[in-house]
């Protein structure tokens, strides 16, 4: 090696410390020569290292901001195979240094991306050249790579930023603000797409139409405010009592649907009798001292006994609901059932993979557990945002 006028020393980047190179060379002659060149071109070396193993112990140990690595060293594996670990596990940047090598093997170099390639001999202008190429070539790739993280960062945030702005957009477009249930929008696509699985998968599906009594003379007597926190605490309880996977809406004023997937009439009355007990339970506390109380009246229909669309089942479960308030309010009314000229298959068993409904329903009937994942999905999704 010839070795030429002294260089001053290299540091690294915004540090006065030298930067460190590990020198890999299974000839002691050499890699001693090797140190003394490099330690006079102002680097500082870490450590020298005859076969891979030993590469990998120095390296874990020092840290070292380069290697120079000779392909062909002794050893159970060459200087590719050991430059290729090396660099999985340091991410440090690595120069080959070899004499006479097949093409072979220097197509093994080259597909581990080296910093750099050195062939002997060399002298001392080659060596630091090549050394500083790699340093650069290393540093920018780092630039690189900080950048692009960044960007996926920052793509990611944007991504996150506009998913949560459609949960909050779909959220404000289906949901009642005052008291958090679905809206009529959603209302009219649940119950039709309800009573379509119903018809495919043969299950009963049932509407219960619940309203407040006398709501205008709680507004009157009590003021808007109470009407607002009765309604709140009426959703409340609705969403205390209901499975996950009825659906709960708010139909306009005082009015409220509850669609209830699998259940048939007979069940629909028994739930619809338990929220009605728990509205007459409800007391709002007034700023002057006074409690407001209220009850409600709820009609029920279900398909297939009360119609065969969405239409005809909430009809009959709305004059359901005008019979209960003529009857007295306070209490559950049935539709009267409707016509009968049509027949589906409902089976008295649950098949196989369906969830039982309870003891709410009051009927073997079932609705299919793909069914239920989907509506716990969509409620999930719903209140994270």
């Amino acid at each position: 090696m010839a070795i030429s006028a002294h260089i001053g020393p290299d540091t690294l980047p915004g540090t006065c410390q030298p930067r460190r190179i590990l020198v890999v060379e299974d000839e002691c002659i050499v890699a001693f020569d090797l140190t003394i060149v490099l330690e006079d071109l102002g680097y500082a070396v870490v450590g020298t290292a005859t076969s891979s193993d030993e590469a990998l112990r120095v390296a874990d140990a020092q840290y070292p901001d380069l290697v120079l690595m000779d392909i062909n060293i002794a050893g159970h594996t060459d200087g590719v195979h050991a430059g290729r670990l090396l660099t999985a596990r340091h991410h440090v940047p690595l120069v080959y240094l070899t004499a006479n090598v097949d093409t072979a093997t220097l197509g093994r170099a080259l597909a581990t991306e080296p910093a750099g390639y050195l062939v002997k001999p060399y002298n001392e202008h080659s060596l630091r050249t090549t050394i500083e190429v790699a340093f650069r070539r290393h540093e920018a790739e780092q630039v690189r790579q900080r950048l692009h993280e960044r960007e996926r960062a920052q793509f990611e945030q944007k991504y996150s930023d506009m998913t949560n702005l459609a949960r909050r957009l779909r959220r404000e477009a289906t949901r009642d603000p005052l008291t958090g249930l679905h809206n009529r929008r959603h209302l009219d696509y649940v119950m039709k797409r309800e009573i379509s699985f119903a018809q495919r998968d043969g299950h009963t599906v049932a509407f219960i139409v619940l309203d407040l009594d006398r709501f205008k003379q709680l507004n009157d007597n009590f003021g808007h405010l109470v009407g607002d926190a009765a309604l709140h605490a009426v959703a409340e309880l609705l969403r205390a009592r209901i499975r996950i996977y009825d659906i709960a809406c708010r139909y306009g004023g005082e009015e409220i649907v509850i669609v209830v997937p699998g259940a048939s009439t007979s069940g629909a009355v028994a739930l619809a009798d338990h929220l009605r007990a728990g509205i007459e339970g409800i007391s709002v506390a007034c700023e002057d001292g006074r409690v407001a109380r209220f009850t409600a009246s709820l009609g029920v229909a279900s398909f297939p006994e009360h119609g065969w669309d969405a239409a005809a089942v909430f009809s009959a479960a709305d004059q359901a609901l005008y019979q209960a308030k003529a009857s007295g309010r306070n209490r559950v009314a049935v539709a009267p059932a409707g016509d009968t000229s049509f027949t589906v298959s409902l089976s008295a068993a649950a098949p196989e993979g369906a969830l039982w409904l309870g003891e709410r329903v009051g009927r073997e009937t079932s609705i299919p557990e793909e069914r239920v994942r989907t509506c716990e999905i969509e409620t999930i999704d719903d209140t994270e945002v």
